[in-house]
């Protein structure tokens, strides 16, 4: 022990040193200065992003109208974000839309400050962060060869953000939309889906190939995705055609256009000759609209079923997961009146339906979806799954772990929806609140489920004058590993540290909160002298009972800091858990797996 206090000492007064000697670099005063926001909403607009405490009662950083745009000359002097995404240790990540080139912005994961942007293929719809590989892939809707980007999925390394790669290029047909799955247990490939295209594309990440195509029978195509570690099965929405243009066709309107000879596999027209109808998004929730989802194992790589909502009411499904994988819930075009929940099996075996939960929604059109967003609490204690609707006020919840018993209680007292076009809903996860956004009336309603009873849920604060845009919960979960890491190993050497009793976690001795994730809020290293999560150093000591001084003392938690920080680098540790009990990629860095 001995020996290693006197290292320990020598690394603190290297870097004790150093710094007499003047030798400050511009980087070291920043990353010393540097001021981390720690667990936030990040709620993104047209003028720029605004961090919120979790709970909605500060505004930790207002970045609008600031003139801090990762780029200029975007659409109506806006940006439009596609999708957002966090690596959880690094950047958040926006796929937006502006003139004259689409792109990926990046944020810096602590501060908020922009960072850089990318160039990148035509509307980038949805992004997934890879944590094995440190990368973020994209799927885009089209390849834009004239300018470099002759692919649909392209991909970024979270180390070198200057890196530009090849792209996947799925196919020659025009804008191919769809989306992506990528996962740490998938390892080195990924699935991504196509409106237009009747199989499953099975890429190969490091060869930038798709290796496979799984055929998705009398399908068009297929579009909505999600993904299962503990099946490691793709649940995937099918597009299909169907006739239109009549009172017995399966879609009385062809939308835009007067139809076309068309193939219809499915439903009560289903011909081996072709007819006037449509396909695709046209046909979601027509009576063709039978397949729903299916289920593809992507070890065998074979499907092997499908699941739909309940026939009463509607037809045609999007699944979604939860973070960890064990719920799979069908989104339905049924005007909002029910969705149903799926299980997974084994591997190979197709999911079992679990439950049927009648959210009767209000104000919906019959084929249409009106679940517009979802949200799992999933902790210890709770196990709750919360939906909204663009259509009304209420909100559902679910607790999964009770027989799926339900609650539905309202956002506000108005009589007219607040949703507008697409209401959205975020838990600020290992935090009793969750956001959902009332965009037409420029609201954020947080509710706050302060115990594992649904019953005891309600709306705590109502955020008025909020710009409508997208909402989502960021947190350097690296930080937190690291911190939780160095909190045991310093536990562990100094295991008399403490007076009599010890406090209960997330509180110390002094009853004051010091959580160690909220790094904005309180010290990294803690306050000598001062009780906290990290370790109390006793100002009380006796030559007996130690020989470490307060120098010693030092040394050793700088020496710890870097040691471990150097330790989550090398081994690539690029999220975690605050229970430490969960998959890889089951604490997803949100609420859901975002789209």
């Amino acid at each position: 022990m001995k020996f290693l206090d006197v290292a320990l000492s020598a690394v603190c007064a290297s870097l004790l040193t150093r710094q007499t000697e003047g030798e400050y670099l511009s980087t070291d005063t920043y990353y010393h200065k540097k001021e981390i926001l720690g667990p936030a909403m990040w709620h993104f607009n047209g003028a720029g992003t605004v961090m919120y405490s979790v709970d909605g009662s500060k505004v930790l950083k207002n970045m609008t109208n600031s003139g801090a745009h990762v780029a200029e000359g975007s659409r109506d002097d806006a940006v439009t974000y596609f999708s957002l995404a966090s690596d959880g240790h690094r950047f958040v990540w926006g796929g937006s839309y502006g003139r004259p080139y689409n792109r990926v912005e990046t944020f810096d994961i602590d501060t908020g400050e922009p960072v850089g942007y990318m160039k990148t293929c035509s509307t980038p719809l949805d992004l997934q962060y890879h944590p094995l590989r440190q990368e973020m892939w994209l799927r885009c809707a089209q390849n834009i060869k004239d300018k470099g980007h002759a692919g649909e999925i392209d991909v970024f390394s979270v180390n070198s953000l200057s890196s530009d790669f090849e792209l996947i290029n799925l196919n020659e047909t025009a804008r191919p939309y769809g989306r992506l799955a990528v996962h740490s247990s998938l390892g080195n490939y990924g699935f991504a889906s196509a409106y237009n295209i009747p199989y499953l594309a099975r890429m190969d990440l490091s060869s930038k190939e798709v290796v496979n195509e799984i055929q998705l029978p009398k399908a068009y195509g297929s579009y909505d995705m999600t993904y299962s570690p503990v099946n490691k099965h793709v649940y995937v929405r099918t597009r299909i055609c169907c006739t239109c243009g009549s009172e017995d066709a399966d879609q009385l309107s062809c939308g835009r256009g007067d139809g076309s000879p068309v193939l219809v596999e499915n439903g009560p027209s289903a011909s081996a000759e072709e007819q006037l109808g449509v396909c695709s998004s046209g046909c979601e929730g027509s009576k063709a609209d039978t397949i729903g989802a299916y289920e593809v194992d992507t070890v065998s790589l074979q499907v092997v079923g499908n699941h739909n909502i309940e026939d009463t009411s509607g037809f045609g499904c999007d699944p979604v997961a939860s973070p960890d994988g064990k719920f799979i819930v069908l989104l339905g075009n049924n005007a909002g009146k029910s969705v149903r929940i799926i299980t997974p099996n084994g591997n190979g075996e197709k999911s079992s339906t679990a439950a049927d939960i009648q959210t009767d929604f209000q104000g919906g059109t019959p084929g249409r979806t009106v679940v517009s967003d979802y949200a799992f609490i999933q902790d210890e204690t709770r196990n709750i799954l919360v939906l909204a609707a663009s259509t009304d006020n209420n909100v559902v919840v679910v607790d999964l772990d009770d027989n799926y018993r339900m609650r539905k209680f309202a956002l506000t007292s108005d009589a007219e929806s607040s949703g507008g076009s697409s209401r959205t809903v975020e838990w600020a996860v290992d935090s009793n609140f969750v956001w959902v956004n009332g965009a037409d009336a420029s609201a954020h309603y947080i509710l706050e489920f302060p115990s594992a009873n649904i019953d005891d849920a309600f709306v705590a604060r109502t955020l008025t004058d909020v710009a409508g845009g997208k909402t989502m919960y960021v947190e350097n979960y690296e930080r937190r590993a690291t911190m939780e890491q160095m909190a045991k190993m310093i536990g562990a050497s100094s295991p008399d540290t403490s007076s009599s009793g010890s406090a209960s976690p997330g509180e110390s001795n002094s009853g004051k909160s010091t959580t160690i994730g909220e790094l904005g809020e309180t010290n990294e290293m803690g306050v000598m002298g001062e009780t906290n999560e990290v370790g109390a150093l006793s100002n009380e000591k006796s030559s007996d009972e130690s020989k470490i001084d307060i120098v010693g003392i030092i040394a050793l938690v700088v020496a710890c800091v870097a040691l471990v920080g150097n330790l989550v680098y090398v081994m690539g540790s690029s999220k975690s858990s605050s229970t430490g009990a969960r998959d890889t990629d089951g604490v997803s860095l949100g609420s859901k797996d975002v789209a």
